[in-house]
């Protein structure tokens, strides 16, 4: 596999990647969550995009919204080139007004919008020519010119999300309704009446993660909107449903790369 990559990154603030994969392997990209809000811009390949319980079939020209916190991954069908740019961003540090993104759109197909996509194809020019600071203030912009153009187009939002398996749908809704207090994966299974055993199967086949990583993950993700408005690390610990802050500990500093009391203090 050959890899094209242009990456220019803020920490905590934006990151622009470009990337083409010439032959890529079928893995695709792991899946993760993370407090930011993320575009896809999908140019050519076979992939799949899923998101929590539902995955997307690819289309050349689609735009993907990843909202906070929602568990995602990009999977790759086959060896064709791929090729796609990616823009994660804390839309509050930026200054960036959200509310001209429809709740409801997930997935936008930008293929002949002139206006998006040559705002798009800016962010490589920049990223090569700027320094990181400056591609950061033009970024900012054309992030925002992007985000009020989307509700023009409305008319282009797919819709042909499949829900990966009903069973890990409800699994998932029920840790979602119960994050804070779930203390046994038992818990979870025994909700959608399945076995544990058949319940970990599910997980690391369709999400490549285990059920414990991932509820540990999402908690992990509130305990750090808790630590930047400057609550005390033993409190958001607690809150989120960590029994022991050794574990906390160790689990955050392991995610982040960085430890609660670092995060608190930027």
């Amino acid at each position: 596999m050959t890899v094209k990559n242009l990456l220019v990154e803020a920490p905590d603030t934006l990151k622009y990647n470009y990337t083409v994969r010439k032959k890529p392997s079928p893995e695709g990209f792991s899946g993760h969550s993370h407090n930011a809000y993320e575009l896809l811009y999908f140019i050519n390949g076979d992939a799949t995009y899923a998101v929590e319980d539902k995955k997307y079939k690819l289309r050349e020209g689609d735009l993907i919204i990843t909202r906070p916190s929602k568990y995602h991954f990009i999977q790759m069908d086959s060896d064709k080139d791929y090729e796609r740019h990616n823009i994660l961003f804390d839309h509050k540090k930026l200054g960036i007004d959200m509310r001209h993104l429809p709740e409801e759109i997930d997935v936008i197909n930008v293929k002949g919008e002139k206006i998006i996509t040559d705002i798009l194809d800016k962010f490589s020019y920049y990223a090569a020519s700027f320094s990181c600071e400056d591609f950061v203030r033009v970024a900012r912009l054309l992030v925002e010119e992007i985000i009020f153009n989307i509700p023009l187009i409305e008319k282009n939002r797919e819709s042909d999300f499949l829900v990966i398996n009903p069973i890990l749908s409800k699994a998932l809704s029920y840790i979602g309704e119960n994050l804070y207090t779930i203390r046994d994966i038992s818990e979870v299974a025994d909700a959608v009446f399945v076995t544990e055993s058949y319940l970990y199967r599910l997980f690391k086949r369709e999400l490549f993660k285990s059920p414990k990583k991932y509820i540990t993950e999402k908690r992990l993700l509130l305990a750090q909107n808790g630590l930047k408005k400057g609550k005390r690390p033993t409190e958001v610990a607690a809150e989120c449903g960590f029994e022991d802050y050794t574990t906390f500990y160790r689990n955050y500093t392991e995610l982040f790369g960085k430890s609660p009391s670092e995060e608190r203090s930027l």
